[in-house]
């Protein structure tokens, strides 16, 4: 039998612990035999220690948290392997070292880990800069559209004041954000956009 602690539940010993554990890692679908050992004995020594922030119910968590990791784990190759093969040969066509393959690149790598599709690109621009980097975009959109089916709506917009609009505050950070071009491509349904700074005032 477990015992309680004010309102922690808590193993008796490293045996009662590993028993409790092992039914509910099974139960999660997670054996306990291919939990590496490190783990399998740090989820025990939380079953048993006695602490607020301990007992069994905190041991179960651990492993809710290995499984979460592994699921993580099996997506992030999943959609590895959905778009390798066009995302390796659209960089490498549009090139690996022009800003366009650069974007690319990254949009791929969120794609893959599914991060937040809203990020900065680079260290910003200036208006030329921006707009060589447009037709750029557009280039690697028309390209896109010929060969590269996984890859759609590439396309950017044009410099905003997000100041001005009311828009200059970044969440409930106190970043702020002033001049803007946004650029944007969608992998397989899944829309990304990148903010590009604009440096330099308007001309």
């Amino acid at each position: 039998m477990t015992k309680m602690i004010g309102h922690v539940e808590y193993a008796n010993d490293e045996t009662e612990a590993t028993e409790l554990l092992t039914e509910y890692s099974e139960s999660i679908g997670l054996p306990w035999g291919l939990i590496p050992q490190r783990k399998r004995e740090a989820s025990v020594r939380v079953a048993t220690y006695e602490d607020k922030n301990n007992g069994l119910a905190a041991a179960k968590k651990t492993l809710d948290d290995d499984v979460a990791e592994q699921r993580r784990a099996e997506r992030v190759s999943e959609r590895t392997a959905e778009i390798k093969k066009q995302a390796d040969s659209f960089v490498k066509a549009v090139g690996e070292s022009t800003l366009s393959g650069r974007l690319l690149d990254q949009c791929r790598h969120h794609y893959e880990q599914a991060n937040n599709p809203n990020f900065t690109f680079g260290a910003g621009m200036t208006e030329p800069e921006y707009a060589a980097f447009q037709e750029e975009w557009q280039e690697t959109a028309d390209l896109a559209s010929e060969r590269y089916n996984q890859f759609t709506n590439l396309r950017s917009t044009a410099i905003q004041d997000k100041e001005a609009l009311g828009k200059g505050q970044v969440g409930d950070t106190l970043a702020t954000r002033g001049r803007q071009g946004n650029v944007f491509v969608t992998i397989l349904g899944a829309k990304f956009n990148a903010h590009i700074d604009i440096k330099g005032k308007k001309k």
